[in-house]
């Protein structure tokens, strides 16, 4: 495989993505509906059929991380959900289908899972999204499943749990991470739901742009097959434990503000990522400590420079 396309490679995984890919000797395309400054960006939407038509061809594999990806948003839109991520992903999928490009990679998600019956989650576990988000990453993966039994697609669903690093910026900026980090910067108070004790599982970005870059190979190997995975780091973490680790890298003590609990928030969200080792020749690498570190420093420095 030579030359790869990536639907959203102006985003936080897309530009981290795009670097390790080009870093690999690949030849990258990117579509999005933002300029990437290092990257030359073809401008278009995913649910522009004819443009996806003319745009993706000429290619060995598509990474498609192009979607909308804020749950609670979610639920307030659910149309415009359904649009982009579903009808983007049909639009992407057929450009292919004509133009004889059959593999594909996909940012899915653990929304899919909706109320976990068991923890940690395996990925044949029951899938019953609670939010409209999870439910077009669940009818995403149906999709792909489909043109894999269809038209003899390889297709790959990567289900991300809390990622985070440098370059995650969000506007509004709604993730804990980047939000914690400021809050405490900023010396303002830390706002946590419940009592703190909410656990996760949080994901660095070398570790996820990795699992992709081992994707391809897979591909290469067992072609024509539907593949779906966990990627997470198997330790959970609690928010109030997440706060110290961040307190510790910064040097600095955080003002806690309790709020009520969200409703729809599991206490528990965390996965198995045994399949993932197994299958993909993939484990996470990066512990909390050390992502977090790489990760205040990025903040700290960009805040600084734009005083």
């Amino acid at each position: 495989m030579k030359k790869i396309i990536v639907t959203g490679g102006s985003g936080f995984l897309g530009k981290h993505l795009l670097r390790a890919l080009t870093q690999a000797g690949y030849q990258v395309k990117n579509i999005d509906l933002v300029d990437n400054n290092e990257f030359e960006t073809v401008i278009a939407d995913v649910r522009d059929s004819a443009k996806m038509m003319i745009e993706i061809k000429d290619a060995d594999l598509v990474f498609h991380l192009a979607s909308l990806i804020q749950a609670g948003e979610s639920v307030e839109k659910p149309q415009l959900y359904t649009d982009y991520n579903i009808d983007g992903t049909i639009s992407v999928l057929e450009a292919m289908r004509v133009n004889g490009i059959k593999n594909f990679v996909f940012s899915s998600s653990a929304a899919v899972y909706g109320e976990p019956l068991h923890i940690p989650i395996k990925e044949d576990d029951r899938t019953i999204p609670i939010n409209p988000y999870g439910m077009t990453k669940l009818a995403m993966e149906g999709l792909l499943s489909s043109y894999v039994k269809a038209f003899g697609f390889t297709g790959v669903a990567l289900r991300y749990f809390n990622l985070y690093g440098p370059g995650e910026d969000h506007q509004p900026e709604t993730h804990a991470i980047p939000r914690f980090v400021k809050q405490i910067f900023e010396g303002s108070e830390v706002t946590i739901y419940g009592q703190g004790q909410h656990q996760r599982d949080y994901i660095y970005i070398s570790d996820i742009v990795d699992a992709h870059l081992k994707t391809i190979e897979l591909c290469l190997k067992q072609p024509q097959k539907y593949h779906y995975f966990n990627l997470s780091t198997q330790v959970p973490t609690t928010v109030l434990q997440l706060v110290q680790t961040i307190e510790q890298v910064m040097g600095k003590k955080a003002q806690l503000k309790y709020l009520p609990e969200r409703p729809g928030d599991p206490l528990q969200l965390y996965a198995d990522a045994s399949k993932s080792k197994q299958i993909l020749g993939w484990q996470s690498q990066v512990s909390l400590e050390a992502g977090m570190k790489q990760t205040v420093e990025y903040f700290i420095n960009r805040w600084q420079e734009t005083k």
